[in-house]
């Protein structure tokens, strides 16, 4: 009696492996095994479902892989997975297929799918539906029953918006308003939102408590948040972290990109700043005799700096400077001289001086003096002198017109950074 159970057991089990077979039979292809986050999972040929539920968390990835295999070889197979129910689901996708591919004769041919449950799915009994399409065939179905349950810890950064927007100038302050939401079963306490950009090392912290609801999402507003952006910063854009800490070791992470306008009023001074002023630019000079030109160097800069300064003519005269090298600290002035003495056998006629004042072996400026040499001993010494003199009047009132404009320049500068207001 036990032997005749038996074998009716096996005719039973093969009559089903039959079925198995012909329910797949109509696309030539026939699925050897099915996989879910690498565990197996057994189908009822009889019903095309699977025997047991899943239990799957909101927010987790479904990690499916289906072998394939063809009793003559097929092409242009596809196989998509999908989750059906979801309200939201043109925004969210709980799906994935395969591109066409081809099952060969004798072979296993694996293909892997993703399908995300998203953690605004509400909890309850879902499917799981894997479909095996061809070009002109019937499609075969499975379907894997789903439990979807809430998880035990679960907070993520719903949002986050800035004012007054994405945009800020530097020296003011960007205002960061972080919206919680709390997807889990558990209430979650003293949650440390840091809201920082890395690159200005500048962050603000808030810590909020955020309360599980179980019939749905629960949100929480964190405090508004202050991050002064430094005066001085570089414009361009700069990325910014939002980090929610909860549960001891758990975190959520968003990061966004704001913009920084520049504030001209904190920028640096240029660094090499160098004004001249000369006096007077011509004069006329007696064959055999000195001119005299004064030229004037005033650092503008934030530095110190070390000047050069060398003069050339042709034939018709020699140069010297009382000064070839002349170091300023910022902000200070000095005369130089450039004496260029005629030939006894210049031509009369106009002539010209170059003077060229270069630093760290870069030209700065360069000054063009123009010479007018004349016959016999027209111009005396007195005469010298007087003209000197007047250009170094010239020149003193050339200075001070210059340092006034500069204080001035600053002071207005600073009266505008006193009267900044900052957000």
């Amino acid at each position: 009696m036990r032997k005749l159970l038996n074998i009716m057991a096996l005719i039973v089990i093969g009559l089903l492996s039959l079925s198995f077979v012909s329910a797949l039979d109509t696309t030539n292809v026939m699925v050897d095994s099915v996989r879910v986050n690498g565990d197996y999972i057994t189908l009822d040929p009889a019903t095309g479902n699977a025997t047991e539920t899943l239990a799957v968390e909101e927010g987790q990835t479904l990690e499916i892989r289906l072998g394939l295999q063809s009793t003559t070889g097929t092409t242009d197979v596809e196989v998509d997975a999908k989750i059906s129910g979801f309200e939201y689901s043109d925004e969210v996708s709980l799906s994935d297929s395969t591109p066409l591919f081809d099952v060969a004769m004798g072979t296993t041919k694996y293909v892997n799918l993703q399908v995300e449950v998203p953690r605004e799915l509400d909890a309850g009994n879902y499917w799981l539906r894997l479909r095996v399409l061809d070009q002109n065939s019937a499609a075969v179905v499975w379907n894997i029953p789903l439990q979807i349950e809430s998880a035990r810890n679960g907070l993520d950064i719903a949002d986050v918006s800035f004012s007054p927007s994405t945009t800020v100038k530097a020296g003011r302050s960007l205002l960061a308003t972080v919206l919680l939401q709390n997807h889990g079963e558990r209430n979650q306490n003293d949650v440390k939102v840091t809201v920082a950009i890395p690159s200005l090392g500048v962050s603000a912290v808030e810590y909020v408590d955020v309360d599980a609801d179980t019939q749905d999402v629960d949100f929480e507003d964190v405090p508004e948040m202050f991050l002064p952006i430094p005066a001085n910063a570089v414009a361009g854009d700069y990325e910014v972290r939002v980090t929610a800490e909860f549960n001891r070791y758990d975190s959520a992470t968003e990061t966004y990109t704001i913009h920084v306008l520049e504030n001209e009023l904190f920028q640096p001074e240029t660094e090499d700043v160098l004004v001249l002023a000369v006096g007077p630019e011509a004069q006329n000079v007696a064959a055999g005799s000195k001119a005299t030109y004064a030229i004037a160097l005033d650092n503008a800069g934030a530095s110190s700096k070390a000047y050069l300064i060398s003069a050339m003519t042709g034939s018709w005269a020699t140069t010297s400077v009382s000064e070839s090298l002349v170091v300023l600290e910022a902000g200070r002035s000095k005369v130089v001289y450039v004496d260029v003495t005629a030939a006894d056998n210049a031509a009369p006629g106009p002539q010209t001086v170059t003077v060229t004042v270069s630093a760290d072996g870069e030209v700065l400026e360069t000054v063009s003096l123009s010479a007018n040499v004349v016959a016999g001993q027209a111009a005396s010494q007195t005469s010298l002198r007087s003209g000197l003199e007047i250009a170094l009047i010239v020149l003193v009132v050339l200075l001070v017109i210059i340092g006034l404009v500069i204080g001035f320049s600053r002071l207005r500068k600073d009266d505008e950074g006193e009267e900044q207001t900052y957000y």
